[in-house]
């Protein structure tokens, strides 16, 4: 099986080469003829690519060619790179003049007859290389035709689509389990009694352990629970320190401490007033065999958890479970599915909206179901890999391919399946996929930053916002396609079911290392005498792995996963000694530098001109490094609790290709550069400070920004006009707007800070709105406008002191979260009994529909709360909490049955 695919690297370069304004380098002699040579050839190769890559996995020649054309095209594509870097550096090629001065600049025509050489070079290569394909009897593919059938329809079907696994067929298994949970005769002899879930890979044992986490009953039964996922890294430390954080995040015990340490710190958690809590301990995905280890953990921890505690231990190994002795009470051995079963997750993935089979589909969908052995994960991808297919001939094609003629020794043969399923991507989604084998096995990553890194690779095509479909677009789209298709699984939800963060099955984790071998490398799970002469991209890097990975002269990724880690010494000159050392990797796309305690990094990393992805999060800079604003192809920049950083450098619009700056606390910054506003193709900027001069209007031309949004210092916006000019409105993708006047800014004009607010409101789109410190005495009209916030879910209203009246908030039909705080002077909520007027003599009720919490602190002055004649219902609400407010809950019907969370005290 090819490294990273070699399609998808020929396709990137392509297109860098036909996106690259050429037209000006026809005064350089050469340099366009080259570049279009270079073109011509990758595309003629490219024509042949999809059939090498299905026969290079039975002809070694094949692969063999594939892996010289892929090296060659990557050279390529870094010319073609440095080519644009260039220009950008030495002024934009798409200027109105006709001659922008280059030909008095002598380095910038010495660097162009360079490039003119190296891509000459490389095009004698790629011509021996296109005259050897022919040996190999190659087929042309119709590209066309492949990107519509292959991608296309399934595209359009995903993008709409949110999976959620519904388990089917391990009721049983859950019920039995639970039993032996909750009954307080099984193993009750036994100080903390074991529970061990064997079978294969891709049985489900961890969803089955899922289902018993979550039921009712056993959430009802222990006080307290905590899930951790193994693997490889069984330390008795190391699991002590996630339990106690787990329980509370907020612990303080750094993980490094001693086990002493760490089980007093469990102790004060797991022992109240002298009383034991019951405990229930999930171990996902144990594989450790050394029953030392495991007895030191279980005879540590059973002294300070109470009787009827619990671990369910999850493992592929039966011999797992035989290691834990005497502690456990069961082994279930999970058996497969029936083949009814695997039809019904088959039919679930393939089948949306209701579809009907049609009967020939049905017939084959079920002889395929029983060829998957009773295996979810096999059912899930081939389910999802049928979700295009509508055909026969491609369904039968599933039914008789070669891998189930294999011998059926379990694991080997869903190994099988995952690779026909790869084999049946399309090429760049191929390589989005295998990119995720830099990252260590159950390696949660958000959506947001996966899209990030692929975007720095050149993963999802050319960075342009004039396009139809910008690059993050492209990327939620792939991420959703993988996902479907099961080979993105174990996904976090956010609050509004979008897929936050992901891992991988471990049998899916396993292919993706297969397909990369050494070119994608975590090194925290690698042999350090292994080979990296081939490594493109790496993860897990300390000061032993960095020293090893200098072989490594073409590295495009350096990426520390173990981020708020103090990796190397901390500050002095050995830190950036060390740091410097980066420079060594002139081919750089992604460095992670975050958790380096420097303040002052070399000089020489702003020579790495191909870098896109730079993180500098947990450092002590005092300021941005002058050298960062050369990073010309920089598209994403992360500053987060870089807390002596308050001040962004003008240079910074020379980071043109920008667009994701990710910094926080809006509090500590003293102004905001105004540079910022010419950055247009900006979409990620969490925190904007206002400033005296142009208040917020800078914010005009960001017309991408999208997520979370924090404006502060609103107070120093004298002018409507001014926060008019930033446009709120027209910012389609914000999900969240926070607006702050803070103290130290507002000079108390109530008049002025009203009509700023009424100039920001936002797009309809919004679903997060937080108003904090206004001075106004009443809102505008569109923050209670049903027509104008329809999606609205969060409502956050804190230390507005003049205001007297909160409006109804009651016609915002998806409203689920209300609070209002810390309003000394408001009086009344929806209105008073002054201004409503009887108009009819029914009440009706419709207000609040989709309320889950209210939460009203601190309104000392608050007497009453009316809408109109509607009587105020909550049907839906789950928590209320009410606390200093005069206002007793007179008007509103009491009827609560969803209430889970009650907090009424210090009423006045």
């Amino acid at each position: 099986m090819a490294e990273m695919i070699a399609e998808a690297v020929v396709e990137e370069t392509v297109e860098r080469v036909v996106s690259l304004a050429i037209d000006e380098l026809v005064l350089v002699i050469g340099v366009k003829g080259e570049l279009k040579k270079l073109k011509d050839v990758l595309t003629h190769i490219h024509a042949v690519l999809q059939d090498a890559e299905e026969k290079q996995v039975k002809e070694n020649r094949v692969k063999v060619w594939l892996q010289e054309l892929k090296q060659v095209s990557y050279d390529a594509e870094d010319v073609v790179d440095e080519i644009a870097y260039n220009e950008l550096k030495y002024g934009s090629v798409h200027n109105n003049t006709k001659l922008p001065g280059w030909l008095n600049n002598p380095l910038r025509l010495a660097t162009r007859f360079k490039m003119a050489h190296r891509i000459k070079v490389i095009n004698l290569e790629l011509d021996g290389i296109d005259k050897r394909k022919s040996a190999f009897q190659l087929k042309t593919t119709d590209q066309a035709g492949a990107s519509s059938s292959s991608s296309g329809q399934t595209i359009d079907r995903e993008t709409t689509s949110r999976l959620k696994d519904n388990v089917i067929g391990r009721e049983s298994a859950k019920e039995d389990i639970i039993k032996m949970l909750i009954n307080h005769d099984h193993g009750n002899n036994i100080a903390l009694p074991v529970i061990a879930i064997v079978g294969l890979g891709g049985l489900g044992k961890t969803t089955l352990a899922q289902l018993v986490y979550n039921d009712d009953a056993v959430k009802n039964h222990f006080e307290l629970k905590v899930w951790i996922c193994v693997s490889t890294n069984f330390r008795t430390t190391n699991l002590f320190f996630q339990i106690l954080q787990q329980i509370n995040p907020k612990n303080d015990v750094p993980e490094s401490s001693s086990k002493q340490v760490l089980l007093h710190g469990l102790e004060s958690q797991l022992v109240q007033q002298g009383t034991k809590k019951k405990f229930l301990l999930v171990l996902d995905d144990d594989w450790n065999e050394n029953q030392q280890m495991w007895e030191d953990f279980v005879f540590s921890l059973r002294d300070i958890v109470g009787t009827g505690s619990r671990i369910i231990v999850t493992s592929r190994d039966s011999n797992v479970a035989s290691i834990r002795g005497d502690q456990t009470v069961h082994v279930h051995q999970l058996q497969g599915l029936s083949e009814y079963s695997c039809w019904d997750i088959i039919k679930s993935r393939a089948f949306k909206n209701g579809e009907l089979v049609k009967p020939s589909l049905l017939d084959i969908g079920k002889q395929i179901s029983d060829k998957c052995k009773g295996v979810p994960l096999a059912a899930k991808v081939l389910g999802g890999m049928l979700q295009s297919k509508r055909e026969d001939h491609e369904w039968e094609a599933v039914r008789d391919a070669d891998f189930w003629k294999l011998p059926s020794d379990g694991t080997e043969q869903i190994m099988e399946v995952l690779k026909f399923s790869y084999y049946n991507l399309p090429s760049k989604l191929k390589s989005c996929f295998s990119y995720r084998a830099i990252f260590p096995k159950d390696y949660l990553i958000s959506r947001e930053s996966l899209i990030q890194l692929w975007m720095a690779q050149g993963l999802l095509g050319a960075s342009n916002n004039s396009q139809e479909e910008i690059m993050e677009d492209k990327g939620n789209t792939s991420f959703n396609t993988l996902y479907s298709k099961s080979l993105f699984q174990e996904a976090e939800m956010n609050e509004y079911e979008e897929v936050r963060r992901r891992k991988m099955h471990d049998l899916v984790h396993d292919l993706a290392q297969s397909i990369c071998k050494f070119e994608c490398q975590n090194l925290g799970e690698r042999n350090n005498t292994e080979d990296f002469s081939k490594c493109r991209h790496a993860s897990f890097i300390s000061p032993k792995t960095l020293k090893v990975l200098s072989k490594a002269k073409k590295v495009r990724t350096i990426f520390g996963w173990e981020s708020t880690s103090i990796k190397f010494d901390n500050g002095g000159t050995v830190g950036a000694t060390k740091i410097s050392s980066f420079f060594k990797f002139k081919l750089l796309r992604v460095l992670d530098l975050s958790g380096f305690r420097c303040s002052y990094f070399s000089s020489s990393l702003g020579k790495l001109k191909h870098l896109r992805y730079l993180d500098l999060s947990y450092t002590s800079i005092k300021s941005l490094p002058k050298w960062v604003t050369r990073l010309y192809h920089l598209q994403t920049l992360k500053l987060i609790y870089c807390y002596k950083l308050v001040e962004l450098p003008e240079d910074l619009m020379n980071l043109k290709k920008l667009r994701h700056l990710f910094i926080d606390d809006g509090k500590k910054w003293k102004k905001m550069s105004q540079a910022i506003g010419k950055l247009d193709e900006l979409q990620t900027l969490p925190v904007f400070v206002a400033c005296p001069d142009n208040g917020i209007s800078v914010l005009e031309n960001l017309k991408n920004l999208r997520g979370t949004l924090e404006i502060h210092r609103l107070g120093l916006v004298r002018e409507a006009s001014l926060a008019k000019r930033a446009n709120v409105l027209s910012k389609s993708k914000l999900r969240k707007l926070e607006l702050y006047w803070d103290r130290d800014s507002s000079i108390g004009d109530e008049g002025s800070d009203l009509h700023v607010l009424e100039e920001l409101q936002p797009h309809p789109n919004l679903r997060e709105l937080f108003i904090a410190g206004f001075v106004g005495v009443r809102f505008p009209t569109w923050m209670s406008n049903a027509l104008l916030l329809p999606n609205l879910k969060s409502m956050k209203i804190s230390n507005c002191s003049n205001c007297e009246h909160i409006p109804s908030f009651g016609e915002l039909a998806c409203l689920e979260r209300l609070e209002i705080r810390n309003m000394s002077n408001v009086k009344s909520i929806g209105g008073s009994k002054d201004d409503q007027m009887e108009t009819t003599t029914t009440p009706q009720s419709s207000l609040y529909n989709c309320l889950k919490v209210l939460q009203l602190i601190r309104m000392p002055n608050l007497e009453e709360w009316l809408e109109g004649n509607e009587v105020i219902t909550f049907p839906r609400l789950e928590k209320f909490d009410h606390r200093e407010c005069r206002w007793d809950g007179s008007g509103v019907n009491n009827e609560l049955s969803h209430l889970s969370h009650f907090s009424l005290h210090n009423t006045l």
